[in-house]
Parts: structure tokens; C-alpha cells; sequence
């Protein structure tokens, strides 16, 4: 063969892989809000941004207490379903005194099996709120004991057809939060698994050492920021700063394309709470200005890996005839 030809036929296979690799596209990162005020589903500027996902918390035994925190519950699933929103739907602990009682996994498994009872439309759940957190939720020192929830929860959406993420953790880089998710995993049973975690610590300081840690840590498994973004105010320790915020909403855009692992994340909240209060994370503020924060997350849905897709065409009556909730049943 001529050796001009040889030349051509070595460049042209040499090609072929780096236009192949050029071809590649990133996996798609899903972005939701988490939000408890059921008022983010009629903000026509977050419909506006086209987002189909949102989280909500709810006290593991929310159904069987009733109440405000039932009327409550019913009123942003209701608002989500008729907005053809996907609902992420969070357990935590009880209410009231009962806030660090830890109930047995036998108690857990119903209580969550009456909720999804009351809303079957409901298809995604995760265990335990920033399960490892010691100052607030009782399964921090009971690693196993949220292990065995998650199992119980996962059984029985292994008949309903609903995804379970194993439990939510904070990562603040202390060892503790390493041992409680190493526990958590020899106790989880076999995966993969799904986890959320809550990286504000990286978010907030413009770092990647936490997540990149749990990333090393927990292999394999798939990863969604169950809660993240910017922290406005946060006692003393973070002054009023809606820079610092806008800042970290596009660090976590960043965060969440250092691995193909990470496939959703949700900015916490929409909008601040009226009257102030020791935290401030709203994308809008209390009396409804967009702030730096909202503009970040426009450019973050303006990528293609995050952007949203086309909505869904929704139906004036849900498919089981009723929207959550209406049965009176309280």
C-alpha cells in the first residue's frame, strides 16, 4: 500500500474514537425544589422553569395522628398531583413529644403502609431524614435500626412499584457521619442502593471534599441530593448573604456533574419563610423577590444535562377519579 495511503487509513482510525467519545453524552441530572409550602405548585415562576420533581417531609405516623399535619400533607400532594408534579415524600420522626422516640420497625412499616395507602399515586419515598443528624433525629445513634426501616419500606414497594432511597444523610466531614453510613450500608442488605444526602457543608464553602469523600465511600450506588443549594442565613455562623447563596446554587450544578452517579438533585426552598426565623435558603425571598439565587438556577436548567423535559400533559381528573385526600378521612 502507498504510504500516503497508509498515513490516511492511520489518521482516519485514530479519529474514530475521539469522535466517538465526542458523540458521548453526559447522563441527565434531574432538579427539583424541596419545599414544604404547598404555595411553590401555584408560583407561576416555578412553573415557569418547567420542573417536574419536588420533596416533601413528613412525620413517619403522619396518617394515624391526623390533624393539621395530615390537612397539611393532603394539601401539597393534592397541589403536586394536579400539577403533574413527581413527589419525593421523606419520613422523619414523630410529632410533638414523641420527636425522639424511635419506633420499632414492626410500627414503622405500618405507619408508612397506612400513608401509602392514603396516597398510592405517590411513587418515590426515602427512609429517614438526615438520619444521622444527633441533635435532631433518633435514628442518629441507631444506624441498624434505620437500616431495618429502609428494608421494611423497600419490601413493600417491591410490590407496589414505588422506589425507595435508602436513608438521607448530612455530610459534615466528621468521622461520625462516616461510621453511621458505614454501619448503615452492612446493615442495608444487598443493593444497589440509592442514596440522598445533604451536602450544604460543600455547597456553602465552595468545596467538593464531602461529596467527593462519599462518593469514594459509597461505590456503585446512585446518588441524589436530596436537599442542597445556598444558605442565605443561618444563625451567626452565616450572616445574611444572598451572594454567598447565589454562589453555592452554582457550585451544586457543578457538584452534581463531577460523577454520572448523580442523577437528581433538589435545591431547598423556593421561597423564605415570612417573619425570618435561624434559616434562610429561599431562592425567592419572603416578600417575593426573585434573588440572585433564582437567576442561578435559570442558567443551571439552561444546561443541557439539567435541563427539564417537555411536561407532561395532564389530565383535568387524576387516573383513580380523585385527587388525593378527598376521602374525608382524617
Amino acid at each position: 500500500m502507498h504510504r500516503g495511503c497508509v498515513a490516511l487509513v492511520v489518521a482516519v482510525a485514530c479519529a474514530l474514537p475521539a469522535a466517538a467519545a465526542a458523540q458521548v453524552v453526559p447522563p441527565h441530572v434531574d432538579v427539583g425544589i424541596a419545599d414544604q409550602s404547598a404555595d411553590l405548585f401555584s408560583d407561576a415562576r416555578f412553573r415557569a422553569t418547567g420542573i417536574r420533581h419536588a420533596r416533601l417531609i413528613v412525620p413517619y405516623d403522619v396518617v394515624k395522628r391526623g390533624g393539621e399535619h395530615l390537612h397539611w400533607a393532603d394539601t401539597w400532594l393534592a397541589a403536586a398531583q394536579a400539577h403533574g408534579i413527581e413527589p419525593l415524600v421523606t419520613f422523619s420522626y414523630s410529632i410533638g413529644r414523641r420527636h425522639f422516640k424511635l419506633p420499632k420497625v414492626a410500627q414503622y412499616s405500618a405507619r408508612v403502609s397506612e400513608f401509602r395507602a392514603r396516597y398510592p399515586w405517590v411513587r418515590e419515598y426515602a427512609t429517614w431524614n438526615e438520619a444521622n443528624l444527633v441533635t435532631q433525629q433518633p435514628t442518629a445513634r441507631r444506624p441498624r435500626r434505620a437500616a431495618a426501616f429502609y428494608r421494611a419500606l423497600r419490601r413493600q414497594c417491591a410490590l407496589a412499584g414505588c422506589r425507595v432511597l435508602a436513608a438521607e444523610v448530612l455530610l459534615t466531614g466528621s468521622w461520625k457521619t462516616w461510621r453511621w453510613i458505614k454501619r448503615f450500608r452492612s446493615a442495608a442488605g444487598r443493593g444497589p442502593h440509592t442514596w440522598g444526602v445533604h451536602n450544604y457543608p460543600d455547597t456553602t464553602r465552595l468545596s467538593t471534599r464531602n461529596t467527593g469523600i462519599f462518593l469514594r465511600r459509597v461505590p456503585r450506588d446512585e446518588v441524589w441530593f436530596t436537599e442542597t443549594g445556598g444558605i442565605v442565613r443561618f444563625r451567626k455562623r452565616w450572616p445574611h448573604d444572598e451572594r454567598r447563596a447565589a454562589r453555592a446554587v452554582r457550585h451544586t450544578f457543578r457538584l452534581a456533574a463531577r460523577s454520572p452517579r448523580i442523577t437528581r438533585m433538589y435545591l431547598y426552598n423556593w421561597r423564605a419563610v415570612a417573619g425570618g426565623g435561624r434559616w434562610d435558603s429561599g431562592i425567592i425571598s419572603a416578600d417575593g423577590v426573585e434573588r440572585r439565587a433564582y437567576h442561578e438556577l435559570l442558567d443551571g436548567l439552561a444546561l443541557e444535562r439539567f435541563r427539564p423535559p417537555p411536561p407532561p400533559v395532564v389530565a383535568d381528573t387524576p387516573p383513580n377519579g380523585r385527587l388525593s385526600g378527598d376521602d374525608g378521612d382524617d
